[in-house]
C-alpha cells in the first residue's frame, strides 16, 4: 500500500503540464495622445497574423506603460505593441506607435519571428522595449 501511494505521488508530481508563467512588460517612450496601448504574445504561426495567444491594453501613459500577461503556457512568443492612436483596432503604418520584443534590433522590412522570440517558462519574465512613433 505505501509503495503504490508513494508511485502515484511520483506521478502526479511529474506528469502535468508544465507550470505558466507570467510575462511583465515595461514600455518606455509612450506619448500622452488618445487612443489605447494594445499588446499581444504570439507564437511563431500566430506572428503577424489575427488572433494572438494573449493581449493585454492599457491607457496612455507619457514616459511609460506596464503591460501583465498572466498564465502564459511555457514557450517561444513575440511581443507585438502598438498605440492604436484612432482606436480603430488596426494598425496604422506611419501614425500608431509600435514596439516589439527585443526593440533594439533593428528593423530592416517587417519584423520576422526568430529576431524578437523569447522564451516564457514558469519563472516570470521582464521585458524592458521602447515605443516608437513613425517609421
Amino acid at each position: 500500500m505505501k509503495t503504490l501511494l508513494l508511485a502515484l505521488t511520483a506521478l502526479a508530481l511529474t506528469s502535468g503540464a508544465a507550470a505558466a508563467g507570467t510575462v511583465t512588460v515595461h514600455l518606455t517612450g509612450v506619448e500622452a495622445r488618445p487612443g489605447p496601448i494594445m499588446a499581444s504574445l504570439n507564437t511563431r504561426d500566430q506572428f503577424l497574423r489575427a488572433a494572438p495567444a494573449y493581449t493585454a491594453t492599457a491607457a496612455a501613459t507619457a514616459g511609460g506603460v506596464t503591460l501583465t500577461f498572466e498564465n502564459v503556457t511555457p514557450g517561444d512568443y513575440a511581443l507585438m505593441v502598438m498605440h492604436d492612436l484612432n482606436a480603430n483596432d488596426q494598425f496604422d503604418f506611419g501614425t500608431d506607435g509600435w514596439s516589439v520584443s527585443n526593440s533594439a534590433h533593428q528593423l530592416m522590412g517587417p519584423p520576422v519571428f526568430d529576431d524578437h522570440k523569447f522564451s516564457v517558462t514558469a519563472a516570470p519574465v521582464t521585458l524592458n522595449e521602447t515605443l516608437r512613433y513613425g517609421f
